[in-house]
């Protein structure tokens, strides 16, 4: 397929999983009874825009499906209302659709001739309506078991998963005409975003300098910092921006995935969505999409009780799900609330005793369902979301009273971009932890030890109490007198964390730790300061755990110094900044005195002006000059030939070693698999330490 071809194909995906979207929304109204007067019009436009659009690129079938689907409702315009019944079998065809445009699995050309066959059936041939025998529609389901209420309604929903990223701007002239669709690649937004995190940097870097310098130039620089600060920053929102898309665009299947459950368990239920216009981090949308399902699924199959017990409890026969999602501060909650039976007293007095209903309903395979169907009773449910949850830094809360219901709340970072922490120092290294999950910071002055565990009482609570350096399974000098300590909370619980010193406030440019320290647990990333050092961002999740891991499970930064590592110096050479200077971090943490290049004739540069290095760390692919060249140029040359050189690259495969060892390379390392102690045992089996 050719790249016009291809992303012709990727603009028809997501404009018909949009339609198709709409279309779910409109026949879930119509089989309900509360349909807009043009809902059939608008059903038959949607059909008829993606009966066209596959025609064009020659997709046979999704033209096929479309046009029975555009039949029965071109009938149904004339007719002037929806053959008893087809609410159903078009939903089904609206599922049989998306399947074969998002192409999720081979298509079953018998099932899909069948659904013709019965869409067929609805429409009436001339001179008759649908209601004659030639019509035979499939009797009308039971009593309506949904209706689908949105509160300020968004666009039309699109796929969160698709690889583009769709924004409508409205010009001011003409604020009822037709919006206009702009498609932008998401890979062009993360460069964008990576662009604006550098150039935060560059700002960071700059004010340092002039802070520290002594020019005569002083004011008109300040000045100078003042206005790019503001054009930063609207820089900055504007990149921003382009990474958040609203709620609703993931809402869209959730209707219809309720009103399934909901069939097959007998229950009626009315959905309620609300803040679909709540702007999110798109990473994090996609994310959360699956554990909603799981929540919805839960509130339907596990809380949400039958007409009869409904009724015999006082209760409306239809129950209620909310799912809602509204920002709060610098957070966004994502809500999903039912009028059901809630947890029982028993379950209550549990959660007391051992934390939180979270504790509880979040244990893997605890279910509050004994007998096992195909929506619940499986052991899958609140501990997933609660996994999806913590991954992006947020926090699961589960609220519930016997016989009222329950409230699940995800609270979610606006963005995974920027964070607001709070910078902490211990044995020389920099952290940053949330501030969202930072409750307070107190002078140490004495701990209590309860159950052989170190706590630190504070207003009649008693906090498990920890060394961060202990924490992370690092090493690191004694803590100082009256030393800091943060209470971190997360997921129902509070842990203490002493430090060296507190640094303060800080918004950061959140980095990923990338395939070299992909493995690393208990971060949510990494970010650079101003000042060129690397602040790995901790998990609030991970840190209140009440199980903290071993230091020789961690494979967090060491903080060990390592005596004869002092008088080394090594050369990293990595063109992508982030994984340069984590490099940096990890080896001058062992002690090692460390110089950087960007590429190869950098680095040869580098080895040309510091006679003293006695270690080359490399990656392979790089503008300018590979990492396989410049071991060939270090290997060719009469002063570096001896020079040990350690390969530090994504390529895996055999033929790739054989290469790397071709060229001259001591030791081959694969980032997907990097133990950075591995690292530092290499590195000192070559130059000592």
């Amino acid at each position: 397929m050719s790249q016009p071809e291809a992303e012709f194909l990727g603009i028809f995906r997501d404009e018909a999983n949009e339609r198709l979207d709409s279309m779910s929304t409109a026949l879930l109204a119509i089989e309900d009874g509360r349909a807009s007067v043009d809902a059939i019009d608008s059903l038959f436009r949607d059909a008829h825009t993606i009966k066209g659009g596959a025609g064009m690129l020659g997709l046979d079938a999704i033209s096929e499906l479309a046009h029975a689907v555009e039949d029965v409702l071109a009938n149904a315009r004339q007719q002037g209302d929806l053959p008893a019944g087809f609410a159903d079998p078009l939903l089904r065809a609206g599922d049989a659709l998306r399947g074969l445009v998002n192409g999720d699995e081979p298509a079953d050309t018998d099932a899909v001739a069948a659904l013709i066959a019965e869409l067929a059936s609805g429409v009436a041939p001339e001179g008759e309506t649908a209601e004659t025998p030639a019509a035979k529609p499939p009797p009308p389901p039971a009593t309506p078991p949904l209706r689908v209420v949105k509160e300020r309604e968004a666009e039309p929903a699109v796929q969160a998963a698709q690889p583009v990223v769709e924004r409508r701007a409205v010009t001011p002239e003409a604020q009822s005409a037709r919006a206009r669709t702009v498609r932008v690649p998401a890979e062009k937004l993360d460069v964008l975003l990576d662009l604006v995190g550098e150039t935060v940097l560059h700002r960071q870097r700059l004010g340092h300098l002039v802070a520290s310098g002594d020019s005569a130039q002083h004011e008109e620089l300040s000045d100078e910092l003042d206005l790019g600060d503001r054009l930063l920053g609207a820089l900055q929102d504007a990149a921003i921006q382009t990474r958040t898309l609203p709620f609703g665009s993931i809402t869209g299947p959730f209707p219809r995935a309720i009103r399934d459950i909901a069939n097959t368990e007998g229950k009626e239920v009315e959905l309620v969505v609300r803040g679909t216009d709540t702007e999110l981090d798109r990473v994090i949308l996609e994310g959360i999409s699956e554990p909603l399902v799981h929540m919805l699924r839960n509130a339907v199959a596990h809380g949400i009780e039958t007409p009869a017990e409904r009724l015999e409890a006082g209760k409306s026969a239809r129950g209620c799900v909310v799912l809602a999602a509204e920002q709060r501060g610098g957070l966004v909650a994502v809500i999903v609330s039912d009028d059901g039976r809630g947890v029982s007293h028993e379950l209550l007095a549990q959660a007391v005793q051992e934390g939180s209903l979270v504790d509880i309903l979040a244990r893997p395979g605890f279910s509050t369902r004994t007998e096992v169907s195909d929506l619940a009773g499986r052991g899958v449910g609140f501990d997933v979301v609660k996994a999806h949850v913590e991954s992006f830094g947020g926090s699961l809360q589960i609220e519930s009273e016997p016989g009222s219901g329950m409230t699940v709340t995800l609270l979610l970072p606006l963005t995974l971009a920027l964070v607001d922490v709070l910078l902490v120092e211990r044995g020389s290294h920099v952290f940053g932890v949330p501030l969202a999950s930072v409750q307070e910071a107190v002078a140490v002055t004495e701990t209590l030890s309860l159950t052989g565990r170190k706590s630190l009482e504070l207003r009649g609570a008693s906090i498990p109490f920890g060394d961060l350096a202990e924490l992370l399974g690092a090493e690191a000098p004694p803590l100082p007198a009256r030393a800091p300590a943060i209470i971190v909370a997360a997921g129902g619980r509070r842990v203490a964390l002493a430090c060296d010193r507190l640094i303060g406030e800080s918004e950061v440019v959140v980095k990923t730790l990338g395939p070299l320290l992909g493995s690393v647990t208990g971060y949510l990333g990494a970010a650079i300061l101003g000042d060129g050092r690397v602040a790995l961002l901790l998990d609030p999740a991970s840190a209140t755990s009440t199980s903290p891991r071993a230091a020789r499970q961690s494979e967090t930064v060491a903080a060990t110094p390592v005596e004869q590592a002092a008088s080394r110096t090594l050369l990293v050479v990595e063109d992508s900044f982030m994984v340069r200077e984590l490099q940096r971090s990890i080896l001058e943490a062992a002690g090692y005195r460390v110089v950087t290049a960007k590429h190869g004739l950098e680095a040869l540069e580098q080895l040309a002006a510091h006679s003293e290095i006695d270690l080359v760390v490399t990656d392979v692919d790089m503008p300018e000059m590979d990492g396989l060249a410049l071991t060939e140029a270090i290997r060719a040359s009469a002063e570096w030939a001896a020079l040990p050189i350690i390969v530090v690259t994504s390529r895996h495969s055999d033929e790739d070693r054989r290469r790397g060892v071709a060229a001259g390379a001591d030791a081959y390392m694969v980032k997907d698999s990097f133990d950075q102690h591995a690292l530092l045992d290499t590195v000192a089996g070559m130059v000592g330490g």
